[in-house]
């Protein structure tokens, strides 16, 4: 529900009216205090065209707020609208129309900050918006100030019911030098090659489409004249658990670089799924069944942004499963056939070192 707002001067205050109304009607015909008359009628229309200002502003003036993208990645810049409307009003009244936006920790707006004020020139504004941190963003204070002329008051616009913008500040997914890539991409298996290009299972060859070196096929190549690309077969090897375990070197609680892992998920499930694989996530928390945290085998873009945004809203004040558990659970209920990768704070004790 759309609110307004008024500072109103002391002088001006509607409950005066009747007090000016009664000393002008006994002073207008006493001597020497006739001109206290002449005042409370200047008073008094001057109370009557700010009331008539206030109302017209009230009445046809307002505002709305929207964004362009849900989400965002961590240093993405993005912009908001504000759209006013009956701002012919505002020009034709002369007066200087302000807002106020405020957002929380995880966005700041163009000059660095999380408020930001600015004078509206124009029926359409743009706010810049960047991410800074991982989760949640949004805009939670939106409030537009016009200014009276000759110091009559100012209103305040606000709006309670108004769609504010927000944001999910998804994880980078650059690489994070903590450990080998190639260990992490073996996962637990006995046999040590990847199964994401595997010499062994060949199925044929194509045009080459700046794949690396490695996987051009130069027999293939030799025999049609220009390169050619490997096309490897797909197969069960192509299907990954990642097991994300938060907790600290005591195998409970939450870990203090915890941040670093959820980087390094987020990057090691991006690239999976740049490579067709499949790929499901259990995270050591619980979620709100009292259940721990998972999402379910998928491929494909749809599943990456699913598994982001379930990174992006993890807090340090979930609740958390401690190692042991979360271990045995993940071991009972991972996929059958799926590569197990683990995510903890052995990587981080290897990077150390």
């Amino acid at each position: 529900m759309r609110q307004v707002e008024i500072s109103t001067p002391s002088i001006l205050q509607d409950q005066l009216w009747p007090a000016y109304v009664s000393l002008g009607f006994l002073t207008m015909w006493m001597p020497y205090v006739w001109p206290i008359a002449y005042v409370c009628g200047a008073l008094l229309i001057v109370m009557f065209i700010r009331k008539r200002i206030i109302r017209t502003l009230s009445n046809e003036v307002s505002f709305s707020i929207r964004q362009k993208e849900d989400l965002l990645f961590i240093d993405d810049e993005t912009s908001c609208i504000v759209r006013i409307d009956g701002y012919e009003r505002i020009i034709a009244l002369g007066v200087p129309l302000l807002i106020r936006l405020e957002g929380n920790e995880r966005m700041i707006f163009e000059d660095g900050s999380q408020a930001y004020d600015t004078r509206i020139e124009q029926d359409i504004h743009h706010v810049s918006v960047s991410a800074v941190k991982r989760g949640p963003a949004s805009i939670h204070m939106c409030v537009m100030r016009v200014t009276l002329p000759f110091y009559l008051g100012t209103l305040f616009f606000t709006d309670e019911e108004m769609d504010m913008p927000s944001w999910v500040v998804l994880p980078t997914i650059t690489k994070s030098p903590i450990t080998e890539s190639r260990m992490i991409r073996m996962g637990d298996r006995i046999v040590k090659h990847s199964p994401l290009n595997d010499p062994l299972m060949i199925q044929s060859a194509k045009r080459y489409e700046k794949e690396p070196a490695k996987q051009i096929d130069w027999v293939a190549t030799s025999k049609v004249g220009h390169v050619q690309a490997k096309v490897f077969e797909r197969q069960n090897l192509d299907t990954f658990t990642i097991s994300l375990d938060l907790s600290g070197p005591l195998r409970n609680g939450l870990h203090a670089q915890y941040e670093d892992l959820i980087q390094q998920t987020a990057y090691w499930v991006s690239y999976l799924i740049k490579e067709d694989c499949k790929v499901e996530l259990l995270i050591n928390r619980l979620d709100k069944n009292n259940q721990v945290d998972r999402v379910t085998l998928g491929e494909g873009r749809k599943q990456l942004r699913l598994i982001l945004v379930r990174l992006a809203m993890i807090h340090e004040s979930n609740a958390f499963v401690a190692s042991s558990r979360f271990t045995s659970y993940v071991s009972r209920h991972k996929q059958p056939h799926a590569e197990l990768i683990h995510i903890n704070h052995a990587m981080l004790l290897k990077s150390s070192g």
